[in-house]
């Protein structure tokens, strides 16, 4: 008889077969169970550490023990009629329980791992959001056009187990007149809501359509006329219609959006408000500002525009320094505050808190508290991700910061300064291929981005390839990140007086971090730390992105830096 015969014989092979079909009922249901009660995740490995340590004790006992009616015993390698006839009934026994077995377990591999991961449904439970054509005859409207979008986008971010593309990624879309299954495969949807807005007088249509991006035919579509005396019911009433369509299309149930309540005149004000300030001009700011104000003035009540006036009062004073700072900054405290009491759901407000305690009291941990007081609000909140990956790299803490920036490329996959933030993050980890990856993502996009060249630049000197660094630094079209790259690269190349030529020039336009960086792969410790701590006491903000330079990392254990980390609130 042969080896293999014996084997199956005394049902070795069904033992095997057997115990590695219950194995992995025995992990699945494990993987289940055990995070329900917050079990520690070394049980997990314990147990399939233990059942493959127990395959071959398994397989041992199979060959070193039989069966009977009498019970179990020692293998004689002799069996009597009714041992066989024993031995028969069992083994048919056997096979159907391993054949059901096996059955379930296929079962459930195509119904969990296929069908219910996408992997056959596509991508239909993924969506964008087009910018609304304003199709009126003086093309006066498109504030309510953007206004309805960006309403959309919100709404159906609500929606359980939809992907919806963010705002960065589906306004790149604005009067696109390609075919739907382009804008698809960019986005990785599966699905696409367009529309248009068309105003006469008092009088509005809404066309909406959705469209299969696969084909590009319609699954549903509807027009809306109605007066637009009350522009928050038109909206509210469109986006509710919307969102119970798309649920009936590809969802079965989902919350129903909270009602609001709020004068016609405020809701206009606020929409206006919201796209000047989205224009990014002192102008535009200032404007805005005049709009949320009277917005405030119709509605009390209404909470938004005073998450509004906080925002252009912070972009006015920190952004394009055209207040005073504390004045800005305490203005926009109080706006903050206001809001907050009429609504605490208010992840906008929220955010905007963060970003003071970052900028002005380095209140890292508070800032990272409220920002995640705004995820559990809104979980998809872009700005609020983008922030807390910010501060998780500010903090050294990189595979957070590069998880957190994932996260929103998932949902945004064309939000070019997210891969910049990615790749800068990447770099300072010594993660030069993926730094590298993801910079060219904003090349591809945009070969003329402003910086990112320079940090293609500064990735190749990382690698050690200075040639393909000049050829990097030579396409910035920035001319000051020119500068500091072109100071870098002298200075690795040897020419340290061209190095330090240019981080001196960089000393008087009070670009003191970067300065620091060229003297240090210059060589030259001593002013590195003379200028560290000359911009620690002058409280430079650039300083907050000392554990993201790449060109300062062998400092990172040298007491100096530790200090200097300890004075700007960060870390050791």
């Amino acid at each position: 008889m042969s080896f293999f015969s014996e084997l199956k014989r005394r049902n070795v092979i069904r033992i095997g077969i057997g115990y590695a079909v219950a194995s992995w009922v025995i992990v699945e249901v494990a993987s289940v169970l055990l995070p329900t009660f917050e079990a520690p995740d070394w049980i997990l490995r314990a147990i399939v550490l233990a059942l493959i340590a127990g395959l071959p004790i398994a397989l041992l006992i199979a060959w070193v023990f039989e069966l009977t009616p009498e019970g179990i015993k020692k293998e004689d390698n002799v069996d009597t009629p009714e041992e066989e006839v024993f031995k028969a009934r069992t083994a048919r026994k056997a096979d159907l329980t391993i054949m059901a077995l096996l059955t379930l377990a296929l079962s459930y591999f195509i119904i969990e791992k296929i069908w219910l991961s996408g992997m056959v449904r596509g991508n239909m439970d993924a969506i964008a959001v087009l910018p609304f054509s304003d199709m009126s005859p003086r093309r006066d409207q498109e504030y309510f056009a953007e206004g309805l979008t960006i309403e959309l986008l919100n709404m159906l971010s609500r929606v359980a187990d939809l992907k919806v593309t963010g705002k960065t990624s589906a306004f790149q879309f604005k009067d696109y007149k390609g075919d739907f299954k382009a804008i698809g495969k960019t986005l990785k949807v599966g699905t696409i809501l367009e529309g248009s807005v068309r105003a006469v007088d008092d009088n509005v249509r809404i066309t909406t359509n959705l469209i299969d991006a696969e084909d590009g035919h319609t699954l549903w579509s509807a027009n809306y006329d109605r007066k637009l005396n009350n522009i928050f019911q038109v909206q509210d009433e469109i986006a509710r219609a919307v969102v119970k369509a798309l649920q009936a299309q590809l969802f079965e149930t989902a919350e129903e959006p909270e009602e609001r309540v709020v004068s016609a005149e405020a809701y206009t004000a606020y929409q206006q408000g919201n796209f000047l300030q989205g224009q990014l001009t002192v102008e535009d700011q200032n404007s805005a500002i005049k709009y949320f104000e009277r917005a405030i003035s119709e509605d009390p009540g209404f909470a938004e525009p005073l998450v509004g006036m906080a925002n252009a009062k912070l972009m006015l004073a920190l952004n394009m320094v055209a207040i005073d700072r504390d004045v800005g900054i305490g203005e926009a405290t109080g706006y903050l505050d206001q809001a907050l009491r009429l609504d605490d759901e208010l992840a906008d407000a929220h955010v905007a808190k963060a970003l003071i305690k970052q900028i002005n009291f380095r209140d890292y941990v508070g800032a990272e508290l409220d920002l995640k007081r705004a995820l559990d609000i809104d979980p998809k909140h872009i700005t609020a991700l983008r922030r807390l990956g910010t501060i998780y790299g500010m903090q050294g803490r990189y595979e957070e910061a590069m998880g957190t920036f994932q996260v929103i490329i998932d949902r945004d996959p064309l939000n070019s300064p997210t891969y910049s933030n990615y790749s800068y993050n990447a770099l300072a980890a010594g993660e030069l291929s993926v730094a590298k990856e993801m910079i060219g993502k904003v090349l591809e996009f945009s070969p003329d981005s402003v910086f990112a060249n320079f940090q293609l630049a500064r990735v190749h000197m990382a690698e050690g390839n200075l040639a393909d660094a000049r050829v990097a630094i030579e396409r910035e079209p920035h001319p000051v990140w020119k500068n500091i790259g072109l100071g870098m690269i002298s200075c690795m190349e040897g020419d340290t007086e061209t190095g330090t030529a240019i981080a001196d020039e960089l000393i008087e336009q009070r670009e003191i971090f970067n300065a620091a960086e060229i003297y240090n792969l210059c060589g030259d410790t001593e002013k590195v730390f003379e200028l560290l701590q000359q911009a620690a006491k002058d409280r430079d903000p650039a300083l907050t992105e000392m554990k993201l330079s790449w060109a300062m990392t062998p400092l990172r254990k040298d007491p100096r830096w530790q200090e200097i980390l300890e004075v700007m609130g960060l870390p050791k």
